[in-house]
């Protein structure tokens, strides 16, 4: 989504501080989106802004937009948009969306939530295409997840269709949301490392080479990964121009129609059978006693009562028990934990909070900043710099399992936070004692006392509750002034 500007130079830098130009926006050549003050606003090229109105004139849009499977989108004059006159001059119109509380990925994502994506994103094409419209890009990075619920967020992305022309995101739609999907569900293989290795997701010849013999007869093998690798390896090199000769075979509406329609129908059968994890379970097995239990949600909660947080980050959540208790004293969670599973069940939750964005990542490995000059996708914390970080009874596996000195791991947290509630638990854990089992130990960091003179060259530590029989102590840090 990137502006080339009307004079064919190189975009300048905005001359307001209070403006940034959204570093993952350039790949479309008519448009660009800007952050200023909180609001989000797009530059329009002529062909845009022109294809924008249209669209805003279209029944089946503005229904999708009422019923939120569409950001909210309206056309703002240059005066509106607030931005630097030198910005300003580079396109032809504005238009401003709704703003997304937490931006998050799809290598981020559990496999109901980018099914869900998937659904939105076909749900989309076959009304566009049934009203004379297409969209031109098919990436799960133009979807969020806003209460739970995946929007659609690149407006430009719809065109008007043109007599004959295919749709032009289907392989796009395959590499980037099918072929994961099919992986997690028929390899139970995550999709994660995947999306996140490659910008552009899963290409047909790997994806091809992931399936075996035997995986050709499972539903939309055979039709999406085999027969269009067979077709790459044969056109790809070709100097043909395939699209061009499907538009003059006369590629109708219907073909596509009835395109997108089976593959709405193969997504909803897709399903995960997942086993067992770490911590999908972990709500019945933790070690706690029910006592103990309730003073740790007292404790978390009169932090969070005292510190009224607007962002919380509850980090290993496991399944959720106090991003649930967060979300009702916060205005957002961000949940994340490295086990799928767990987080999985979180999102499937019917009870789980709209405020609450479950997330996969692992601390010991976040997701970075890369693509394009390591801008296009930008890290967590810049996305959603928390007020509070929550770190209950994560500190053993980050210093014995992932051998991160307990140094570190305190010192990344200060960077990340200025309110901390984190709990250590003591080498008489039983947790404890299973992790070392077969390690040679030599994290003589890991101790209370160490716990505590790391702390306190950030922290003033302002509470602290001993439970499990002294086996757990919980802190409630904040930031020296």
């Amino acid at each position: 989504m990137t502006g080339i500007p009307k004079t064919g130079l190189p975009e300048p830098a905005m001359s307001s501080s209070n403006a940034e130009v959204n570093p993952g926006s350039f790949r479309d050549r008519d448009g660009r989106v800007y952050h200023i003050h909180g609001r989000v606003i797009r530059g329009l090229s002529a062909s845009a802004l022109e294809e924008f109105r249209h669209l805003q004139q279209e029944s089946f849009f503005t229904k999708l937009v009422s019923s939120g499977k569409i950001v909210a989108t309206r056309e703002i004059s240059s005066e509106e948009a607030a931005l630097p006159e030198e910005v300003k001059s580079q396109w032809s119109g504005f238009i401003e969306h709704d703003p997304v509380a937490v931006i998050s990925y799809p290598y981020e994502w559990t496999f109901s939530m980018l099914k869900a994506a998937a659904g939105l994103q076909l749900e989309l094409v076959e009304k566009a295409v049934s009203n004379g419209y297409t969209l031109k890009d098919a990436t799960p990075y133009n979807i969020q997840f806003v209460a739970r619920m995946p929007v659609f967020i690149d407006i430009p992305s719809f065109q008007r269709l043109q007599q004959g022309e295919p749709w032009v995101g289907y392989r796009q739609f395959c590499e980037m949301f099918l072929f994961p999907l099919l992986l997690q569900s028929y390899k139970n293989c995550d999709f994660q490392p995947f999306m996140r290795s490659a910008i552009n997701g899963i290409d047909v010849r790997t994806a091809a080479s992931l399936f075996g013999f035997r995986d050709r007869f499972r539903k939309g093998v055979m039709s999406h990964v085999w027969l269009q690798s067979k077709l790459t390896n044969r056109y790809g090199s070709s100097s043909e121009n395939v699209r061009s000769n499907l538009k003059s075979a006369g590629f109708n509406r219907e073909l596509i129609l009835a395109n997108v329609r089976k593959l709405r129908k193969l997504i909803a059968h897709l399903e995960w059978q997942a086993g067992a994890s770490e911590w999908g379970d972990y709500d019945q097995c933790h070690n706690y006693s029910a006592d103990d239990h309730l003073l740790k949600e007292q404790f978390v909660q009169t932090a969070l009562e005292t510190e009224k947080p607007h962002t919380v980050w509850d980090i290993g959540c496991n399944t959720g028990q106090f991003s649930r208790i967060s979300a009702r004293l916060c205005s957002q969670v961000v949940a994340m934990d490295t086990d799928h599973l767990a987080v999985e069940r979180l999102v499937l939750d019917a009870d789980t909070p709209e405020n609450v964005l479950a997330l996969i990542q692992n601390v010991a490995d976040p997701s970075p900043g890369w693509g394009w000059r390591n801008r296009e996708r930008s890290d967590l914390p810049t996305r959603s710099p928390p007020d509070l970080v929550l770190c209950l009874a994560l500190i053993h596996h980050v210093v014995i399992t992932a051998n991160i000195p307990l140094a570190e791991f305190i010192d990344w947290l200060a960077g990340l936070t200025g309110k901390l509630v984190i709990e250590y638990v003591s080498r008489k854990d039983e947790k404890v004692k299973t992790l070392l089992l077969n390690k040679e130990d030599k994290y003589d960091d890991y101790s209370r006392e160490s716990l505590q003179a790391n702390l306190e060259r950030h922290f003033e530590i302002r509470s602290r509750k001993d439970v499990n029989n002294g086996d757990r102590s919980l802190y409630l840090c904040v930031a020296k002034s």
